[in-house]
């Protein structure tokens, strides 16, 4: 008897190496999709990063810095610089002079389909900026403050060593 088809033990291992197959896509896939969301935000805060540069080339010297301090700032080629600190608003930053990004630039691509894609209350983003003695300047603001962001931390280019 000639009977064409294949076992219960034959399909069964069939099945079975599918299945492991596409567990080990399926845990590659998610792992990539969570690496890509990653860099996306990397990029977006390095985005941020370089309007609140552009803001500093372009305004910072009409800004008024009242607060010196009471730490100092170790550089590498000066040790207890004084460091003077004023504030401003990122909504502020958007309506510089140049103006280095807009309101429609500040949606998050990692968040994308979710609600805090878009980042709102930008007018109360606190962003500190800080000059040197040289008038070297620098700015601080704590990512938490952007309601679209999935990271914690600060976005600033300080050096280690301040303290204000």
């Amino acid at each position: 008897m000639n009977k064409k088809g294949f076992t219960l033990i034959e399909l069964l291992a069939t099945i079975m190496v599918l299945g492991i197959i596409a567990g080990i896509v399926l845990i590659t896939t998610t792992g990539g999709v969570g690496r890509a969301r990653d860099k996306t935000e990397a990029v977006f805060i390095k985005t941020i990063s370089d309007a609140l540069d552009i803001y500093l080339d372009s305004d910072a010297r009409n800004l008024s810095f009242t607060t010196q301090c009471t730490n100092s700032l170790d550089k590498a080629h000066k040790v207890g610089v004084k460091v003077y600190k004023t504030t401003v608003t990122f909504d502020q930053v958007m309506n510089s002079t140049y103006s280095p990004i807009s309101v429609l630039d500040m949606h998050n691509p990692a968040n994308k389909g979710k609600d805090n894609y878009q980042c709102t209350n930008l007018d109360k983003v606190s962003v500190s900026i800080y000059r040197d003695e040289d008038y070297v300047y620098y700015y601080a603001v704590d990512k938490n403050k952007f309601n679209c962001l999935n990271t914690t931390g600060i976005i600033t280019n300080l050096p280690n060593g301040y303290g204000c």
